[in-house]
């Protein structure tokens, strides 16, 4: 009744929203792409999109077919990578997924020993906050997720825990709060805050605590990489609130622990049946970092 290239085609036209883009991305002609497209709908017997004049939308019976064609591209695509397997190669593609800030694995390092040992699969990477990333994974548009979480995140089953430590406090060198040995967190009271977006472990954990002890610092600063949290504390604008590992990497800051004991885990995270390549990737990551 149909071919795994027709359900691509569909599943093209459906995430480009346009038979053109997906004509493109299809390496076809349009009018071969939109033939193929009318058969299936004469086929079943009901039409898969509504064409408007910008863009194409699936129509409700075209949901119920995008999901089961992705389900069997899926299958077909699996079926393909466990008989390689079979035979001894590691083959297919893998999306990765990491936080911004992860500096307690060396991620280039574990995927050069990861495409060395298996050169037949494509591998993706691509960085985000931990709560999108989570998303993606729950979504299938990744195969394993490297995050950085608070205890107060439930994490799927299929998880390795590969770091845990404390957070800490990241001051100009010449900031009154230097003094002290520890800091509380009501010393964040009023002060300006430099932070990472929300969605980001450590935000999750540092606006639960504070909003549950009522403190309410100055949050002037919300970026995307703990590097520039770093450069707007040493140029004096703010205070930021980073994993203790971080900490301690940074130059041109004054570091001191907070006096709260916080379990900031990075973890990793996969499908709950993952595919040869991210069985293989997942090998290659410690049980545990020191």
């Amino acid at each position: 009744m149909f071919t795994l290239r027709q359900l691509e085609f569909v599943v093209a036209v459906a995430e480009e929203g346009s038979f053109t883009a997906a004509a493109v991305r299809c390496h076809t002609v349009q009018s071969a792409l939109s033939h193929q497209v009318a058969r299936l709908e004469e086929a079943f017997g009901a039409r898969l999109f509504e064409r408007g004049h910008r863009r194409v939308r699936p129509t409700a019976a075209g949901e119920i077919f995008l999901r089961n064609a992705r389900l069997t591209l899926q299958a077909a695509t699996r079926l393909q990578e466990e008989m390689a397997l079979a035979l001894g190669t590691v083959r297919g593609r893998i999306n990765i997924g990491q936080i911004t800030s992860l500096n307690v694995i060396d991620v280039p390092a574990v995927l050069a020993t990861f495409r060395a040992a298996h050169p037949a699969v494509d591998v993706h990477l691509r960085v985000g906050m931990s709560e999108a990333l989570l998303a993606d994974l729950d979504e299938g548009r990744l195969d394993i997720a490297l995050i950085g979480v608070g205890p107060q995140l439930t994490l799927p089953a299929q998880h390795r825990l590969l770091h845990e430590e404390g957070l800490s406090l990241v001051m100009p060198p010449d900031h009154p709060l230097t003094a002290r040995k520890e800091i509380p967190l009501e010393a964040l009271d009023g002060i300006p805050l430099a932070a990472l977006v929300a969605g980001a472990g450590v935000r999750r954990m540092v606006d639960d605590a504070l909003l549950g002890r009522g403190i309410r610092p100055q949050l002037q600063y919300e970026v995307t990489h703990s590097e520039i949290q770093r450069q707007l504390v040493a140029a004096g604008l703010a205070v930021a609130v980073v994993p203790a590992s971080m900490a301690d990497r940074m130059e041109g800051v004054s570091v001191r622990p907070l006096a709260e004991t916080f379990q900031f885990r990075t973890c990793a995270v996969w499908r709950a049946d993952p595919t040869p390549a991210a069985r293989a990737l997942l090998a290659l990551l410690p049980p545990l970092a020191a």
